[in-house]
């Protein structure tokens, strides 16, 4: 427990003493890389090599039936174009929604598109309802378009 306060210690000293020589912003991104960075070596220090498996399952067969395309051609439109307009409009409405300028406003649109993206995206996918997903989703965006009338960014 001693080393781990002490190691957590001077990695916090360590990010001060960048920030002072870098500015603030190299400072904050070397100080949150550096423990993603120093694991590294002990990774490859510590690394064995398995023997094959006895048993390797076949790989599956590609399958280019109409159907099998078919879907899979709507998931990705529906994943790539749908999921991303209804992530772009609900961002949109919580980011009008803030209090803060429009840089500040611009600034948590895009932190917040990517991730309601992909959550909208998991969802999606993990759930074996799409279509009342989809719906749900277009719903709450819908309900987001008042509030960019009413709030303009």
């Amino acid at each position: 427990m001693a080393l781990f306060v002490v190691g957590l210690l001077l990695w916090l000293i360590s990010g001060v003493v960048f920030s002072f020589a870098q500015g603030w912003e190299f400072g904050v991104l070397i100080t949150l890389c550096l423990p993603g960075i120093l694991v590294w070596p002990f990774v490859l220090a510590n690394q064995i090599v398995l023997p094959k498996p006895k048993n390797s399952p076949e790989p599956r067969a590609l399958d280019f039936s109409r159907a099998n395309v078919l879907q899979n051609g709507a998931t990705y439109t529906v994943v790539l174009f749908a999921f991303f307009i209804i992530a772009l409009f609900i961002t949109l409405g919580i980011s009008a929604l803030t209090p803060f300028s429009t840089a500040g406003k611009m600034g948590i649109g895009i932190i917040l598109l990517p991730v309601l993206w992909g959550l909208c995206v998991y969802h999606y996918l993990a759930t074996s309802s799409k279509i009342k997903i989809l719906a749900a989703y277009s719903v709450i965006a819908g309900l987001c378009l008042p509030i960019l009338v009413l709030f303009p960014l």
